[in-house]
């Protein structure tokens, strides 16, 4: 609930803020001398808050076109590593029932790093302890390496250059 009142609280110094400013501007106007309130005067303000509301919109459009960006980058790497575990798994079935373990370790470190990064408890990436993130992953790798699947893939790829 606290994460709700921070950007209410900025909400309401901004609209206090403008208020304020608007309200100090109706009463310094009847304190400025009678040459500041000539049309020339008015003209150059509105040309300068025609500037200003141009600047806060190109800006406003290149954050939008970076966030954009930025989402577009995530989804696709997400793509990609997602594309290649499936492709992993179906190598590993190739195998037949020798990869059953190395297989069952894969999807247990594919499901423990989906529940760490998309938790109900909001951890994110940079909150992730690196030795939880990788024991899984590790088991995986260490169930390739101890399995006969390595052993089993050198040799038949020492037979075939002898041949």
């Amino acid at each position: 609930m606290p994460e709700l009142f921070a950007p209410l609280a900025v909400s309401l110094m901004i609209f206090f803020c403008t208020f304020a400013a608007a309200v100090s501007g109706m009463v310094l106007r009847k304190k400025l001398p009678v040459d500041h309130l000539s049309e020339d005067s008015k003209d150059v303000i509105k040309l300068v808050m025609g500037l200003i509301a141009t600047m806060a919109a190109l800006v406003l459009g290149l954050l939008i076109a970076s966030a954009n960006s930025s989402y577009e980058t995530q989804s696709g790497e997400l793509q990609q590593v997602s594309a290649t575990i499936v492709e992993l798994d179906g190598i590993l079935a190739q195998y037949g029932p020798e990869a059953s373990e190395p297989r069952h370790r894969l999807r247990a470190a594919v499901s423990a790093a989906v529940d760490k990064i998309w938790s109900k408890d909001g951890i994110r990436l940079g909150q992730l302890a690196p030795a939880a993130v990788h024991a899984e992953a590790a088991g995986f790798y260490d169930s390739i390496q101890n399995s006969r699947l390595i052993r089993k893939r050198g040799t038949s790829s020492k037979r075939g250059r002898s041949k």
